[in-house]
């Protein structure tokens, strides 16, 4: 019988157990209660284990602790090997919506002509999404993605999108600014 973990250190332990699925969940269900404090840990355990099976279990908790501190890991795990642990990634991206949205769609940018999984990954984390800004913009990205592509209609409006996103952050902040708050760096 798989003993319940205690603490955080317990709790990584156990979704480290490459012998013991039982374990493995028992530890992402703790971990997932604990939410925030557990994301640190979690990020590394998917960025750096080679069992499959472990960064799944640290793709699926971080998917449902969803936590902006994890967008660069879950980024990266779009690309991971299993497809699996990809579309996990995926999903929890989809689940932290407009947070994820400006990243998405730079690794997209960046990555998507040669990578049919950052391709698929963002369609996925992209469709279902309710654009209250942009909303042209966003249906010709998901055109794109629809078959697996990037074209060029979809890589101009992703670009354009990301060069709105960050001028609208930035009239954010002279908006703060203006106002008499200190501007965030």
């Amino acid at each position: 019988m798989t003993q319940e973990p205690g603490n955080l250190a317990e709790g990584l332990a156990m979704v480290q157990d490459n012998r013991d699925g039982l374990a493995r969940k028992k530890g992402r269900l703790y971990l997932e209660e604990m939410g925030e404090e557990a994301v640190p840990g979690l990020c590394d355990i998917l960025a750096q284990s080679p069992s499959k099976d472990i960064r799944w279990a640290a793709a699926k908790a971080l998917g449902n602790i969803c936590s902006v501190e994890a967008i660069p890991t879950l980024l990266d795990a779009l690309e991971d090997r299993s497809a699996d642990v990809a579309w996990l990634a995926a999903t929890a991206l989809n689940r932290l919506g407009r947070d994820a949205w400006r990243p998405v769609l730079g690794r997209l940018i960046e990555r998507g002509v040669d990578h049919v999984n950052v391709r698929d990954g963002v369609h996925h984390i992209l469709n279902g999404q309710i654009f209250d800004r942009y909303p042209e913009l966003f249906k010709t990205v998901l055109r794109s993605l629809e078959f697996g592509e990037l074209d060029e209609a979809g890589s101009m409006a992703a670009t354009e999108l990301v060069r709105r996103m960050l001028e609208d952050l930035h009239q954010e902040c002279r908006d703060l600014q203006d106002n008499g708050a200190p501007a965030k760096g």
